[in-house]
């Protein structure tokens, strides 16, 4: 019996300690609460001043800003695009900050456009880029400031495909660059709210709770046990702390679940939660982009040999700016593992190793340039012995793109049919990406195999593929598609009516509205009373976005037809100050000449409309 008692009393502590480890472990993290909300980095501030003041100075807590006249880091200068036959001049008016965009006829200036910038993107270390908002709507500006070479020359991707003041910025770029924001849904580029930086919430989650919790008397003592009310990023599991980087710092495709998109990813969480992410893999092991730390670090033997310890922290403190460690700190890292003793430090000649002051990264993790972005060099965080017959020519780099899912070794026809299908859309316009769609054409669903006919330009097959889906199950983005698909095939009345009844239903559906004053002009050519409705739904459009050249080209071709000529010029001059290249200005412009009899006119604009496009063939009447 005592004996009996003896292990029933060693085994109630045993028991209670099984429980709590039970509890413990099948706690989550607040983050995770769809109900906590964010705070703001002031709320932070109040407890954790000091850590707060230095994280502000790093790149990311200076992700995006207003434009700093106190703090300039930029020169004076011009951007010329021999393309498009434009200059590009910052300059300052007070403390408001311009990006002007002009031509030159000999010494005459012939087009002036000023733009006003509201932010800057950028902590200074490598770009600033510049994004200007316009009713809410936010879009990127042409020129950016690349600060190791110290000049301005076109923004990434604008060479040779320069589309001025009119990219749009998604929210999948403006979330990688803020804190939080509030997203206009259905649109495309419009916010009513943009924190400035990347805050503290981005990687340690939304703080109500955590605060609520702290002034309400729950203090926890976080070096014995974890505080679930808030995420610290170093008790995460190895997978989720390279996740809260990557939400970032993994630039490629994504194939999300439905109704999910990378905004919803919160600390704590798995990226593969929201989808698949695909990445390019180029055979150059020496290629890497500007946003790939990450996922070059896990290629490294440091990483897979560390048993999971090794992680973006381990050399970098979030809360203190590159610009103010020193190069030792990073050395030091390498070190603790490569010492003397455990193996030979280094292999390298005494020379080199004086030259290189015995700087470990100067060799393992080489300084380059990006393959995304021009005239910046960061460290390839592709740990390694760097071999010299590792780099291959240009011609060896061509046409050999492949794309890997990162966040499962194993993804589905569909879903790498899916990661083409989205390169294609939104990365290069190349019909050898189309085609790689096919291998897994036959396990798409009928509204992702109509975007693909759509994009083949066979809207026949893309019809019907759309008529297989329920009308109950039909999203926005499939009556969109429906009606691209209505357009291509001239049935200009059913267009109408699918676009129409979808911006009726979601008015910042801004595209569908456009689409439904189109198709109705063509539906209805020669109608007055189309007119008329048409006339309604532009000046609705040019309340939101007065400075979109599609409306107003569209206003303009309305007053001609109605002979309201006075009208029709006043937006025609709008829309070649805005646009002084834009076919549709132009050719309406010379028609409104055309109708006024003013000949002079109509053979200046006629010469200017042949020069920029040479092989026009004439202008119809309205």
């Amino acid at each position: 019996m005592n004996r009996l008692l003896k292990y029933a009393i060693v085994g109630i502590p045993v028991l209670a300690l099984l429980v709590l480890n039970c509890v413990r472990t099948s706690q989550t993290f607040a983050s995770l609460d769809p109900q906590n909300e964010y705070v703001g980095v002031q709320a932070c501030q109040s407890c954790h001043a000091k850590i707060t003041k230095t994280y502000l100075e790093t790149g990311m807590g200076k992700s995006m800003y207003a434009p700093p006249k106190a703090d300039r880091i930029e020169s004076e200068g011009l951007v010329y695009d021999e393309e498009l036959d434009f200059y590009y001049q910052p300059l300052w008016r007070g403390k408001e900050f311009f990006i002007r965009e002009f031509r030159l006829r000999g010494k005459d200036t012939i087009h002036s456009r000023m733009e006003k910038i509201d932010y800057v993107v950028g902590s200074g270390h490598q770009t600033r880029s510049y994004l200007i908002q316009r009713n809410g709507y936010i879009y990127e500006a042409p020129i950016t400031w690349y600060v190791n070479k110290g000049i301005w020359d076109l923004s990434p991707g604008y060479e040779g495909n320069n589309s001025r003041f009119d990219r749009e910025i998604g929210l999948d770029c403006v979330a990688c660059h803020t804190g939080h924001v509030d997203f206009v849904e259905g649109s495309k580029n419009r916010y009513t709210f943009i924190s400035e930086g990347i805050d503290c919430e981005k990687c340690h989650g939304p703080g109500a709770i955590h605060i609520e919790k702290i002034e309400g008397g729950q203090l926890i003592d976080v070096g014995v046990e974890t505080d679930y009310s808030i995420v610290n990023p170093a008790k995460l599991p190895i997978q989720e702390q390279f996740d809260l980087c990557q939400q970032c710092h993994l630039q490629g495709v994504n194939v999300l679940d439905e109704n999910k998109r990378m905004e919803d990813f919160r600390p704590a969480m798995k990226l593969k939660e929201l989808g698949h992410v695909f990445v390019e893999q180029d055979p150059d092991q020496n290629a890497f982009g500007i946003a790939s730390h990450a996922q070059r670090l896990q290629l490294s033997s440091c990483f897979l040999e560390s048993s999971g310890k090794m992680n973006c922290t381990t050399c970098h403190d979030p809360h203190k700016s590159i610009a103010v460690t020193e190069k030792e700190t990073y050395v030091k890292q390498c070190q603790s593992c490569h010492q003397q003793g455990m193996q030979k430090l280094c292999t390298e000649s005494s020379e080199l190793r004086m030259v290189k002051e015995d700087n470990c990264i100067s060799c393992h993790m080489p300084s380059g340039g990006t393959n995304d972005i021009p005239h910046v060099s960061f460290h390839d965080h592709y740990i390694r012995v760097v071999k010299v017959e590792e780099r291959l020519s240009d011609d060896q780099k061509e046409g050999i793109i492949q794309l890997i899912c990162a966040t499962d070794s194993a993804p589905s026809k569909a879903i790498e049919a899916l990661a083409w299908l989205n390169y294609y859309e939104t990365q290069r316009r190349d019909s050898a990406y189309l085609d790689q769609v096919k291998a897994g054409l036959n396990a798409l669903a009928p509204s992702d195999l109509a975007r693909f006919y759509i994009l083949q330009g066979n809207d026949k097959q893309a019809q019907i593929q759309l008529n297989k889906i329920p009308q109950g199950e039909k999203t926005e983005e499939i009556s969109f598609l429906e009606g691209e698909v209505l357009e291509g095939l001239g049935q200009f009345d059913k267009a109408y009516d699918v676009y129409w009844a979808l911006y009726q239903e979601n008015k910042e559906r801004w595209d569908a509205g456009l689409k439904a004053g189109v198709n109705l002009l063509k539906a209805q050519q020669g109608n007055m009373d189309a007119l008329y409705q048409a006339e309604k739904i532009f000046a609705e459009l040019a309340q939101a976005k007065p400075f979109d050249v599609r409306v107003l080209n569209n206003q303009a071709f309305i007053y001609l037809n109605r002979r309201n000529l006075r009208n029709a010029e006043r937006i025609l001059v709008k829309v070649l100050n805005l646009d002084p290249d834009n076919l549709k200005g132009l050719e309406n412009m010379v028609l409104l000449q055309r109708i006024n009899r003013n000949k002079v006119q109509e053979k200046l604009y006629m010469d200017r409309l042949i020069q920029k496009y040479p092989t026009y063939h004439g202008i119809a009447s309205p």
